[in-house]
């Protein structure tokens, strides 16, 4: 008589019974020591998660006192046991001087009393040979055939749509998040590393065009969190999530990687990849292959052979870049002179490491939009010209040779920069963002342009500068309102935000709301480390007339000094609100004459909407190439 049912464990091509103390590989039982079993049992039943060392010793030898070593051994024997590491298949990572972590996927399965599958019905051994059924059952079976094969038929297609279609396991996910991996070297200072990792893993997996990628700047809101899987998979709108860990010790480098249905928490996918630092693009090329294996998707012969495509590099220049693309991410004047600095001595140890020279460009890029004029502009070019010399593939240095030619005004040539972006990477927040705020906003193209800050939305949903960009899209299609609600969502997410108390400052202008106006400059001004300046707007605040006057004279800077330089756009819209319209034109032309970048705007900007019929204003059109 079989044995009730009960729980096993399955794990690749072994089935843990626990009941019976047995494993089974195939047809084969295998023999392990009690400990070796115990330490088995203990690390299935916690899997995907760390065990330390002294827990997992007292769950295999309680009330005993043993050394660590004995624990290391048996490790050692259990490693064997399973064959662990063969064809890089791993089941036990070690996590150094913590514990240990079962990273093979694990699922509880029904077993019968013969610790086979309940699946895998054969006849007992000390059945008697079957019997030929009599003709009446023949005949019965003849005619409840039909019957069942239509059923099974019907369940087969049930259980397809409750898979696929219906939210049971997920079979094919349409939207992947990489959560931040971990950094395992015991080394705060190898943060930026771990970083750099999880930023390489989205940029290999965003290049394909099946899944969405959720972009890095959203999935960091997670790191070191707590949060529960499900609650961050809501969140992010995704059906799947990769978590895991680098490790780095000198030259070499380990990274650990497994994949989890965030709908179910169950692991789908676990493995580790070791090899030299040199060649870390190419192991996390194989992850990202690996991922796409499980998921199902179908890869093209052409995202297939850039997830092959050989990339070296100098590891000290890597090194070097990864830790500009760090402080990059502040996104302020400090923080882009370190980035800067940190990609030059990138460039200057490897010149053939094109990924230097697009940080590069983008450094000057953002120098040249946040107000320090045009000067900046031919050194964004360079560089992502150099960086697309040395790897057409980069998509990154197409989205920023796009932005260079957008300040260049070379509006047609920046649109086919950013196709071919997006043919490379369609998962790129950025290039999206860029594509709708920087040229489809611009040039009037206001659908399309909400469109794109809505899909970079969705690939980035917890950035602020894309729901603020979205917002001062809104803003220039005429959508006042839906404006106004969107920058609430950002000082909901950061009331610190410096670009969306600006573009507030912009919304209460055109609602003729002067003291909310006033507020949110000085806000602006505050956020911006000008306290001076905010405070001379608060001075002024009670004359209208006389603060227009000096922002009109100081050209935005309410530097009163000899000499003081500032922005011949803001003395124009200062000398709109004064009602003196040919002043204004004779600031545009100048501000035409220095090239200033925030001219882009001209075509769409309410602020100079009264001056849109002038001869003079279009012509400066025409000359920026906002209409033909």
């Amino acid at each position: 008589m079989d044995k009730p049912a009960q729980t096993g464990f399955e794990f690749g091509p072994y089935l843990l019974v626990p009941g019976e103390r047995e494993l089974w590989n195939g047809d084969e039982r295998l023999e392990l020591p009690p400990r070796v079993f115990d330490t088995l049992l203990a690390l299935v039943e916690r899997a995907g998660r760390l065990v330390a060392k002294d827990e997992l010793m007292r769950l295999v030898w309680p009330n005993t006192v043993v050394e660590e070593n004995n624990l290391s051994q048996t490790v050692h024997l259990l490693r064997k046991a399973l064959r662990d590491g063969e064809n890089e298949t791993r089941y036990v990572e070690t996590v150094p001087r913590r514990g240990y972590r079962f990273v093979f996927p694990v699922r509880a399965v029904e077993t019968n009393g013969r610790t086979r599958r309940r699946s895998s019905v054969e006849p007992s051994e000390t059945q008697p040979p079957a019997t030929p059924p009599a003709p009446q059952e023949r005949q019965a079976w003849i005619t409840v055939l039909p019957i069942a094969l239509a059923l099974l038929t019907g369940l087969s297609l049930l259980f397809w749509w409750y898979h696929v279609k219906a939210g049971g396991r997920i079979v094919i996910p349409r939207s992947i998040a990489v959560l931040p991996l971990a950094n395992l070297s015991n080394d705060p200072q190898q943060e930026y590393f771990a970083d750099g990792m999880t930023d390489e893993l989205i940029t290999d997996l965003a290049q394909l065009h099946e899944i969405k990628v959720v972009s890095k700047t959203s999935i960091m809101q997670y790191k070191g969190t707590k949060k529960p899987l499900r609650e961050i998979g809501r969140e992010l709108g995704v059906d799947v999530v990769v978590e895991g860990s680098v490790l780095r010790s000198g030259g070499q480098v380990r990274i650990m990687a497994q994949l989890i249905d965030t709908r179910t928490d169950r692991h789908l996918w676990a493995q580790a990849y070791e090899g030299d630092l040199k060649n870390v693009l190419q192991l996390q090329a194989r992850v990202a292959e690996a991922i796409t294996d499980e998921v199902r998707l179908s890869l093209s012969a052409q995202e297939r052979n850039r997830l092959h495509a050989v990339r070296s590099f100098d590891p000290e220049a890597y090194d070097l870049y990864l830790r500009g693309r760090y402080a990059f991410r502040d996104r302020n004047q400090a923080a882009f002179e370190t980035a800067i600095a940190y990609f030059k001595q990138a460039a200057a140890k490897d010149p053939n490491f094109p990924l230097p020279y697009a940080g590069l460009a983008d450094c000057y890029s953002l120098i040249a939009l946040f107000g320090e004029g045009y000067a900046a502009v031919p050194e964004a070019e360079a560089n992502a010209r150099k960086a697309l010399a040395l790897d057409d593939s980069v998509a990154e240095a197409h989205t920023s040779l796009a932005a260079a030619d957008i300040l260049n005004w070379k509006w047609n040539e920046a649109d086919q920069e950013f196709h071919r972006a997006l043919e490379l990477n369609p998962n790129d927040a950025q290039t999206h963002q860029w594509y709708g705020n920087l040229l489809l906003g611009p040039t009037g193209r206001h659908r399309e342009a909400i469109a794109e800050l809505q899909r970079a939305l969705e690939l980035d949903p917890l950035s602020r500068v894309i729901n603020a960009d979205l917002g001062y899209a809104y803003f220039l299609a005429g959508n006042y309102d839906i404006a106004y609600q969107q920058y609430q969502k950002v000082l909901a997410m950061d009331p610190s935000f410096l670009p969306v108390h600006y573009e507030l400052s912009l919304y209460y202008e055109q609602r003729g709301l002067y003291d909310q106006q006033i507020s949110e400059l000085v806000k602006d001004q505050i956020l911006a480390g000008r306290p001076g300046v905010a405070k001379r707007i608060e001075q002024l605040a009670g004359q209208r007339r006389k603060l227009w006057e000096t922002m009109a004279e100081t050209r935005g800077t309410f530097d009163t000094a000899a000499g003081s330089d500032g922005s011949m756009g803001a003395a124009a819209a200062a000398y709109l609100r004064l009602g003196q319209r040919q002043l204004a034109l004779d600031a545009l032309q100048k501000s035409y004459g220095r090239r200033e970048p925030y001219l882009i705007y001209l075509k769409v900007d309410p602020t100079f909407a009264s001056l849109r019929e002038e001869p003079a204003f279009r012509d400066l059109e025409r000359h920026i190439g906002l209409t033909p």
